[in-house]
């Protein structure tokens, strides 16, 4: 358990990049936001408080602390994967309606779709393991942590977004995104590399990332143009 001491310390840096990136397009413009804006957006932020929280609890002595809110995590969970799911059509009814065209052209709504549906996927397959796997700490520990990394990389390029706008550069969000990702990727084999083994968790989060580089191509494909918004374009509360 010593081992993970400190690890509530090392998660407030995703979770900051998580609450800068999203400042000026969330919590900036909160009375704004659309109902599945805010049951997406407040259930993301509290399970990075979450993620946060839980290693403290269970190295400072308050298991029993520690378990009980692991139960009520669970619903959480549930919150930030249906409402990431949900999110999915906005970016279709974007692409067809030409919002922020330098930032988010077309072929970046259609084919950051296919991204997110595998990172909302690989998120809930990895809380499903740290529940499967809960009686053994270090396996708990490691699925716990790929659900951050799973949920980062909108917020990382939000975050590198910034820097690009302050600096007066041209680059948009999919290239922005294509820089950034290699971040999540590295961390996730430097963790590898710490545990001295090839962990599935990991593994699937950098083979899933490697969709980040599929976005282009994907969104001027009109086979998946054509797909996606016949999959995606259900209805958004």
């Amino acid at each position: 358990m010593d081992k993970y001491k400190n690890l509530h310390l090392w998660l407030l840096i995703p979770f900051s990049i998580a609450v800068l990136g999203f400042m000026r397009s969330y919590y900036l413009n909160f009375t704004n936001a659309s109902w599945g804006n805010h049951i997406h957006g407040i259930s993301a932020t509290i399970w990075f408080m979450f993620v946060i929280i839980q290693p403290y609890l269970a190295t400072h002595g308050q298991l029993k602390r520690h378990r009980l809110y692991g139960k009520i995590g669970m619903f959480l969970a549930g919150a930030v994967f249906a409402s990431a799911l949900v999110m999915i059509p906005e970016n279709i009814r974007f692409a067809q309606t030409d919002i922020d065209p330098w930032v988010a052209p077309d072929y970046f709504l259609y084919g950051v779709s296919f991204f997110d549906f595998v990172a909302i996927t690989g998120f809930g397959v990895s809380v499903i393991m740290a529940i499967i796997k809960s009686k053994q700490i270090d396996e708990h520990a490691i699925w716990m942590v790929s659900t951050v990394l799973w949920a980062l990389m909108p917020a990382l390029a939000r975050f590198g977004l910034v820097f690009v706008l302050w600096f007066g550069g041209s680059l948009g969000f999919a290239e922005i995104a294509m820089i950034t990702t290699p971040a999540i990727i590295i961390t996730a084999g430097i963790i590898m590399y710490k545990l001295k083994r090839w962990h599935p968790a990991m593994l699937a989060v950098i083979i899933g990332h490697i969709g980040v580089y599929l976005i282009i191509p994907l969104g001027n494909n009109q086979t998946w143009i054509d797909f996606a918004t016949a999959l995606f374009s259900f209805k958004q509360f």
